[in-house]
């Protein structure tokens, strides 16, 4: 399949908090890239509309994050989980991120569950060997990720294992959950590349409830002080090394005016 004369890249969102961010709107804008957002959040409770253009005109999708599960009964998640499989069994890359990459994972057959858990905040990941020697994944040089969920995918069929992580249950009790995979030149994170100091700022009010779902083992106050504080001093790097990845992925893709 062939690019688009107009570089356009597709920008699913589910919820009115979780946006592309700046870091990366301002790369995709440097490449040449036209924005097209998808709002599916303006159809919730019911998620009932799907108006994505034919992927013949789209040359890039960013599936993003939200609240609910790839598991939902929900007619634009359902739309979305063969606008996607389609996307990237022709050629167009998609990059997803949390419930973007879990809906990506179930595209391809893998399985969405919860992790018996919930992670708000800065995590270490384990690359795997194919992750240290993959061109766009191993931009992550310092491998501290900020993360926001309660979920986590199988790797499909067909796909590369790329990361890996522990996730502290509520039971007490550790657990090793997929933190990201490639499948053909789409990638999947469960973690959040997009985010900047500004957005967490935004998620830390909107969706502050969530540092309650971690467990007795965590105060949500204190939680929300560390969050804040640990990505204020970290997001330079995480911004630079991000974009550096964000780069490359375009370039991978035969996408990038410059690499």
């Amino acid at each position: 399949m062939g690019v688009p004369a107009i570089k356009r890249a597709l920008i699913i969102r589910h919820h009115a908090a979780e946006t592309l961010a700046s870091n990366f709107t301002s790369e995709l804008a440097d490449q040449g890239f036209e924005l097209t957002p998808l709002h599916l959040f303006e159809s919730a409770p019911t998620f009932s509309r799907f108006d994505a253009p034919p992927l013949e005109e789209v040359s890039l999708i960013v599936a993003l994050g939200g609240p609910m599960s790839a598991n939902d009964d929900l007619p634009a998640l359902h739309e979305e989980t063969e606008y996607l499989k389609d996307a990237m069994n022709i050629g167009v890359p998609v990059l997803g991120v949390c419930l973007g990459a879990q809906i990506m994972s179930t595209a391809l057959g893998g399985i969405v569950e919860p992790t018996g858990g919930h992670q708000f905040g800065l995590r270490k990941i384990s690359i795997t060997k194919e992750g240290s020697s993959d061109p766009i994944f191993n931009k992550i040089r310092v491998p501290l990720v900020p993360t926001l969920h309660g979920d986590c995918f199988s790797v499909p069929d067909g796909a590369t294992k790329l990361a890996e992580g522990y996730i502290l249950c509520r039971d007490g009790s550790y657990r090793l959950i997929n933190m990201a995979f490639r499948y053909r030149k789409s990638y999947a994170f469960q973690f959040e590349p997009q985010l900047t100091i500004e957005e967490l700022k935004v998620w830390d009010r909107v969706f502050g409830d969530d540092y309650k779902l971690m467990g007795d083992q965590f105060d949500p106050e204190e939680e929300s002080v560390r969050n804040l504080r640990e990505f204020d001093g970290f997001a330079p790097c995480h911004e630079s090394q991000m974009r550096e990845m964000l780069r490359a992925f375009l370039g991978n893709a035969g996408l990038a005016d410059s690499v």
